[in-house]
């Protein structure tokens, strides 16, 4: 079993012979994995060869929505393969039909370089008809390509995905999109749409790519659940419950065509949050179980574990991730392990923590202002087996830039001064202060060169510098460590979204407040949804946070860019970039005419389109410059 929090180890396991005791007798199942165990989780497939052509023939008259109504994607990068991911919809099924694909260099598929058969054994209703299309070892490294799959006679849409550069490979840039918490019924995906035109070279999703929630119940106190965006889960309940449930929300998500488009654009790196199960879930070890505080039932492990493991087989299932799942482990975290760490050549190596699976309950329950228990030395996110492993390769790394993909902020937002210091946001590293100083202590004892954290979850933009501590005592010292980078929300509620502010408090006088008593922060914007572009390079790195418009369902929503920093290579500084003001977007005015729009929000002519009215959808063609 792995290893969690060696300082509470004993009575812990104490405590779970008893559980299990307790379980054999109540007839409760056993645990998440012997449930997961028992089910025939989706595991990646590989390709057949073809011993004919008919499977890839075609009629391009054929609607890929029918057959393929979520689309495509791939994920999952490695110096020589993805992962590519599609569904059948259940009304296009035949049992007795493989799935064929085809990847090529160029857009028209003149020059094929690979291409194979799904058997029609790996697709069926067990798994909800999709399909992880396991491609490693069959491409070249650091490659671009197009693909796309046939069933039936019917072709999917083409998609573009792209393979890791070799190992130590020389590498002079690299561009990350980095997306946060999308849910559904707070806004729309013109993000994603942006995103399908934009020249990075990967998705990089830190979490909550879908909520669990069906009424609304993360939505704006002052506003609705937007249009058109209503749900109504199979088991009727407010909050996904059942596989079914969760299965329901991945094809309603997956279903927008503006987030497909950013999907078949783009290779996608995921790891997952808390809403792809629970809000704010952690793991009880007295009860070896999840808990769920946003449930009725969620301290009850017989729910929590079947929650749980619903939610864990729909993200399988739905997520082209390579993670490392195990069916005949009889404990979950030797099961199923995200965390993992992926070069991209000798530039940059991103290190991809869960933390989720292995973290303790809040410090003090529901209580904040008079809590003292953040800093107990016990508590831990990452658990014993994955921080030490962290550190292993953060502190040996030897790319330019050592990168954190990293779900919650590690940095502190408190008020107060000293003694009086309050941190309010225990979700985060805030709740975990001792073993966060162990982490920053050890990374700063090692000297490492470029440290880089690429944050999501607290549905706003911040650049702030990382510490060894943030105690405000004159005798504590207090070394810096690197830079974190945090995303905005896609959609999901900001502080403007909840706070009525009064007409005179803008974004500046919010982020001025936060950072009087948070001077490690160098920028913070509370009121803008979008996301981020962070580039290396050997000379440095930058950090650009574009705002997209979630009120407008169309690829024509409002881009501008809000904030823009620069990180010299070999130095802890955050240099403030001019805000271009010749980054032009395309926006509508009220007549429905596309006008451009530079960089500062102010409005130029009309678009010189030859049609006035909002320009068509994204074609995909080509690798194109962010616009």
């Amino acid at each position: 079993m792995t290893e969690r929090n060696s300082a509470a180890q004993h009575a812990a396991t104490s405590n779970r012979r008893g559980f299990l005791e307790r379980v054999a007798t109540a007839g409760i199942a056993s645990g998440i994995a012997a449930v997961l165990g028992e089910r025939s989780v989706a595991q990646r497939v590989t390709a057949k060869p073809a011993t004919d052509r008919d499977p890839f023939e075609f009629d391009p008259e054929n609607d890929p929505d029918e057959t393929f109504p979520q689309s495509i994607a791939s994920g999952g990068p490695t110096s020589n393969g993805v992962i590519l991911w599609t569904r059948i919809d259940p009304a296009a099924y035949e049992p007795s039909e493989p799935l064929a694909f085809e990847i090529a260099t160029d857009e028209a598929f003149e020059n094929v370089v690979s291409d194979g058969i799904v058997g029609a054994e790996s697709i069926s209703p067990e798994h909800d008809y999709t399909v992880n299309l396991d491609l490693d070892g069959e491409l070249e490294s650091n490659g671009r390509y197009h693909y796309r799959f046939v069933y039936d006679g019917v072709a999917s849409r083409t998609g573009r995905c792209r393979t890791l550069p070799a190992t130590g490979a020389d590498l002079d840039s690299l561009s990350l999109a980095v997306l946060t918490c999308q849910d559904y019924q707070n806004g729309y995906y013109g993000a994603y749409a942006h995103l399908a035109e934009s020249d990075v070279d990967f998705l990089v999703h830190m979490g909550d790519f879908i909520y669990e929630s069906a009424d609304g119940q993360y939505t704006s106190p002052t506003a609705d659940v937007y249009d058109g965006r209503e749900i109504e889960l199979p088991s009727g309940s407010p909050l996904a419950e059942t596989l079914d449930d969760f299965r329901h929300l991945y094809t309603v998500y997956r279903a927008d065509p503006l987030l497909q488009r950013g999907l078949e654009q783009h290779t996608l790196i995921a790891g997952w949050d808390d809403h792809e199960i629970g809000n704010n879930w952690w793991w009880d070890d007295e009860q070896d179980a999840p808990r769920l505080p946003e449930k009725d039932r969620g301290d009850d492990p017989e729910f929590t574990i079947d929650v749980a493991a619903n939610g864990i087989q729909a993200w399988i299932e739905y997520m082209p991730c390579r993670v490392e799942y195990d069916p005949d482990a009889t404990e979950l975290h030797e099961q199923l392990q995200l965390w993992r760490s992926i070069e991209f050549g000798d530039l940059a190596t991103l290190v991809r923590t869960d933390e989720r699976l292995y973290r303790d309950g809040p410090p003090c329950g529901e209580q904040r202002i008079t809590c003292d228990n953040e800093d107990a030395p016990n508590r831990t996110m990452l658990g014993d087996e994955q921080r030490e492993w962290f550190l292993e390769t953060v502190t040996t790394d030897d790319a330019r830039w050592t990168v954190w993909a990293n779900e919650v902020l590690t940095t502190p937002i408190t008020a107060g001064k000293g003694y009086w210091q309050t941190e309010f946001i225990h979700d985060s590293w805030d709740g975990f202060q001792a073993e966060r100083e162990t982490l920053m202590t050890t990374i700063a004892d090692a000297d490492v060169r470029n440290f880089v954290t690429l944050s999501g979850d607290l549905h706003c933009s911040i650049a702030g510098y990382q510490r060894t501590t943030y105690n405000e005592w004159w005798w504590v010292d207090s070394d810096p460590v690197g830079v974190e980078l945090m995303t905005p929300s896609i959609t999901s509620v900001n502080a403007a979204d909840v706070v009525d502010f009064p007409g005179d408090v803008d974004d500046d006088a919010v982020a001025g407040l936060v950072r009087s008593s948070n001077p490690h922060m160098e920028f913070v914007n509370w009121h803008k949804h979008g996301y981020a572009v962070v580039e290396f390079t050997r000379d440095d790195c930058t950090y650009t946070v574009y705002e997209v418009d979630k009120t407008v369902d169309s690829e024509a929503a409002a881009k501008r860019q809000i904030a823009a920093y620069r990180i010299p290579d070999g130095k802890i500084d955050l240099e403030e970039l001019d805000v271009r003001a010749d980054a032009n977007y395309i926006d509508v005015d009220s007549e429905g005419k596309a006008v451009t729009v530079n960089g500062t929000g102010e409005t130029g002519v009309e678009a010189t389109n030859e049609s006035e009215t909002a320009p068509d959808p994204p074609t995909g063609e080509g690798w194109r410059d962010d616009p």
